[in-house]
């Protein structure tokens, strides 16, 4: 029996959400912001109980008919060099990435991939989003309503985007 034990994908939240913020909540593909999938399921899960029906703004697989912006926008943390390739999953190997961009890349190199889907330059009005938090404000505010809805991962998110500062380094 062999005892040597394989690197784990998953990569702590706390980790997750430091790189959300050093990327400023932007992909670093397209540069487009990118949304924090559990604040639309809890905003979803509060318009619902107010009235509201047939919503497609969260759902467990982010399809394009049941969860639109997700299919598109969900942040989700990238390996520079592929995890499948021996990439690690430290800081400086993960990035920020939108949902769409993940799924085209998957797991080529990102070098390679960048040079053959230029991003093109987001044109804005007053420039680059300074302030975008990918919606996890929203949802503090609603996980804090009502926390006994949360499931356990959720409170872990909870717990760390209360926390004044993550103090970790690159």
């Amino acid at each position: 029996m062999d005892n040597t034990k394989t690197p784990s994908r998953q990569i702590p939240r706390k980790l997750q959400l430091f790189v959300f913020q050093r990327d400023r909540w932007l992909c670093r593909f397209c540069g487009k912001p990118v949304v924090f999938a559990p604040a639309l399921k809890y905003l979803q899960q509060e318009l619902l109980e107010s009235g509201f029906k047939d919503l497609a703004y969260w759902r467990y697989a982010y399809d394009r008919h049941g969860a639109p912006l997700l299919d598109e926008l969900a942040a989700v943390i990238d390996h520079e060099k592929a995890f499948s390739l021996g990439g690690p999953s430290t800081i400086e190997n993960l990035n920020t990435c939108c949902n769409r961009c993940n799924m085209m890349k998957s797991s080529a190199d990102s070098e390679a991939w960048r040079h053959k889907h230029r991003a093109r330059k987001i044109k804005a009005k007053y420039g680059e989003p300074q302030d975008w938090d990918g919606f996890s404000s929203v949802f503090v505010l609603l996980a804090k309503r009502n926390p006994s809805r949360l499931k356990p991962s959720e409170s872990e998110w909870l717990q760390l985007l209360t926390k004044p500062a993550l103090g970790l380094t690159v």
